[in-house]
């Protein structure tokens, strides 16, 4: 789209019913309810520039490539600390940070634990270690930073996505300015190879940034 070659782009991703019926044996398991219950997808359309809604910063991509490591520090690295350096911001410059927003209802009972709360807290770790927010303050980022996983867990739908018309609107609405979306490769497959890759981007507020 910045490059002119289409004005609009369609992105649209969906859920997988194998993955939909590999979650409820955790719920039956705890003999709660199958919360798993819907088929997730997604649709997001990228056009030109119109001057007032939320732009994707093109000079701050993140790119965990499979060479980096699998480690927690090396992918964040990459798709967090790296993008964000590049355009002299800091962690606690992001207004907010969607990850893999599993709901902990669904991942919980499987064993799989909290997921997105795991994430914040790595990602507010980094923030320590970098000098940028004091300890004391970990246990408080996720509510300022993060938000309850909400997602469907199939796939690669939970994975940042799905806070995207959110964050658009939050914008708008100058609630925040800006958010970054940390997409990391499947877990599934990660074990299965002991590898792992990623992407992350940034949108924010339009300030006539032709991005």
């Amino acid at each position: 789209v910045q490059a002119g070659v289409f004005k609009n782009v369609a992105i649209v991703g969906g859920g997988s019913v194998a993955k939909l019926g590999m979650k409820f044996a955790g719920n039956l398991k705890h003999n709660m309810p199958i919360t798993e219950d819907q088929l997730g997808a997604i649709a997001i359309v990228i056009g030109e520039n119109d001057g007032k809604s939320p732009v994707i910063r093109l000079d701050a991509i993140g790119k965990h490539d499979i060479a980096a490591g699998s480690s927690a520090q090396a992918i964040y690295k990459k798709l967090i600390v790296e993008p964000l350096e590049r355009i002299g911001m800091g962690i606690l410059d992001i207004d907010k940070f969607a990850v893999e927003l599993h709901n902990p209802d669904i991942t919980e009972p499987n064993g799989n634990g909290n997921v997105p709360r795991n994430n914040y807290r790595t990602i507010a770790g980094m923030a320590v270690l970098r000098g940028e927010m004091d300890k004391s303050k970990m246990d408080s980022y996720e509510d300022k930073y993060g938000m309850p996983g909400f997602s469907p867990t199939q796939g690669h739908i939970p994975s940042a996505i799905p806070f995207l018309i959110h964050a658009r609107q939050m914008i708008m609405k100058g609630e925040i300015k800006n958010s970054m979306f940390v997409g990391k490769g499947s877990m599934f497959l990660g074990k299965m190879t002991d590898l792992s890759d990623g992407m992350s981007f940034i949108i924010e507020k339009n300030n006539s940034r032709k991005s």
